[in-house]
């Protein structure tokens, strides 16, 4: 595989910020299911050592015979309690991203410029959303400008009726030069 194409597995050199927020979430979300587990785990265990204990031997082959309950709801406890916070949790990824592409395809492929992405706040994808606003914003000064060297020119034309002149000739080389501006 090539080098410079290879991914680093390991790079908390880029987006910071928004990496310690995922990593924070993230670490949360085990840190409840963990301490769900471990009060439910605790309430069970702690309790008082009667006559039933000492019949233990009787009733039960080993020691795990009186705990697997209580890890069983533990974890599943614990379980439960993270999948509803995992639920919430792509939210703020997710539907930034989904109407970012939405837009993209709906929107810009048709060559709307009037494109603006506003998102709500504590979105996580807010620099990407700027980034495609300055992106669609200068393709829009860009095209406004080869619109008006077109306009220019075809008044122009209008005005030589046929004759040769410098001024059309000037009008063309513009345009063309705004078109190189774009790669196709």
């Amino acid at each position: 595989m090539n080098d410079k194409n290879r991914r680093k597995h390991l790079n908390f050199s880029i987006k910071r910020k928004m990496q310690l927020r995922l990593f924070i979430k993230v670490f949360t979300i085990a840190i409840v299911g963990v301490g769900i587990m471990g009060a439910i785990f605790y309430f069970y265990s702690d309790r008082e050592i009667s006559s039933s204990y000492r019949q233990f031997h009787i009733h039960a082959k080993n020691f795990l015979d009186l705990l697997l309950p209580a890890i069983v709801l533990s974890l599943l406890a614990a379980l439960l309690v993270s999948i509803v916070i995992t639920l919430f949790f792509p939210i703020k990824i997710a539907g930034p991203l989904y109407r970012i592409e939405r837009d993209l395809k709906e929107k810009l492929a048709k060559g709307d410029l009037t494109l603006k992405f506003h998102l709500r706040k504590g979105d996580e994808v807010d620099e990407l959303a700027e980034a495609v606003n300055i992106c669609v914003a200068n393709w829009k000064k860009k095209i406004e400008t080869i619109k008006k060297s077109a306009e220019d020119l075809e008044a122009a034309l209008r005005g030589s009726e046929g004759t040769e002149n410098n001024n059309v000739k000037e009008l063309v080389v513009r345009l063309n030069e705004n078109l190189r501006q774009f790669k196709v």
